[in-house]
């Protein structure tokens, strides 16, 4: 069998330590690198803030061939593995001194992409929203505005990137959040469809000195009371499109599919009756 002694025993070595890697990645903040499907980080990819330029020690890598032990024979030939899919060639890195020995996914900055979004949508929280009047005191006939927190609504990025002989290549995904799906209940009998409004982003914030005149470009108008339903409340959510984008060191970028974060809302209506005298 054309296999290094040495080799072999480094191989498993580190191959245990991939297979040690294949849970989620927690893609709130930090590094780290992880398993190979849909969801996942594949191994070698580091997340977080790559290095800059210049900023490491100085490495040289050394690809690793083969090597017939009862022949005595090498070969150029690269030892590689078949993953979950994608490639490794093992090489030898030595930085400072210092040999380590290490798997290296061939991977474009396409996938590496993928794993940026991977992360970026792990950092999309459920949005953060607010309506007035509140959702405990909405009124039959009177527009319900619907907006999210400006400190909520703005873009989230990620980095997933790889070391290589060549040097580190890293892909940016950059959520944006691009629009919001209001959707509630608004019958008097359980279940009886549900009606909604789309909105182009986050929508106006309703203060005071608005009044009763003001408009909003997101905002709905229930034509029931929720007092005479099963619950006395009316279920609602509110679902954020985010578009994701990616950009890379290496000239590349593009579009990635896009994602939704929703909440859901419990929303009190009233009719008000007017007395006359």
């Amino acid at each position: 069998m054309r296999v290094v002694r040495w080799v072999a025993v480094s191989t498993l070595a580190v191959a245990m330590s991939m297979a040690s890697m294949s849970g989620r990645v927690d893609a709130i903040d930090g590094a780290g690198s992880g398993g190979a499907a849909d969801g996942t980080i594949w191994a070698g990819v580091q997340t977080g803030t790559p290095p800059t330029e210049g900023s490491a020690s100085i490495c040289t890598w050394t690809m690793e061939g083969g090597y017939d032990s009862s022949t005595g024979e090498s070969s150029d030939a690269p030892i590689t593995m078949t993953m979950n899919g994608i490639e490794y060639i093992l090489y030898t890195r030595t930085c400072s001194g210092w040999s380590t020995v290490v798997w290296v996914p061939q991977l474009d900055p396409a996938q590496l992409a993928q794993q940026a979004s991977v992360l970026v949508r792990g950092r999309l929280s459920s949005p953060a929203v607010h309506l007035a009047p509140p959702a405990d005191a909405g009124v039959v006939t009177v527009p319900t505005w619907i907006w999210a927190d400006r400190s909520w609504w703005k873009p989230v990025s990620a980095t997933a990137w790889l070391p290589t002989p060549s040097g580190v290549i890293w892909a940016r995904a950059t959520a944006t959040p691009v629009r919001m799906t209001f959707s509630t209940e608004d019958s008097l009998r359980d279940g009886d469809g549900r009606r909604s409004v789309v909105c182009d982003g986050p929508g106006e914030e309703w203060d005071r000195s608005i009044g009763d005149d003001g408009t909003s470009n997101c905002s709905y108008t229930y034509r029931h009371a929720s007092t005479s339903h099963a619950s006395g409340r009316f279920d609602a959510s509110v679902a954020v499109d985010w578009e994701i984008s990616w950009q890379s060191n290496v000239g590349s970028g593009g579009r990635l599919p896009g994602y939704t974060t929703s909440t859901s809302l419990r929303l009190t209506v009233q009719e008000l009756h007017a007395l006359v005298g």
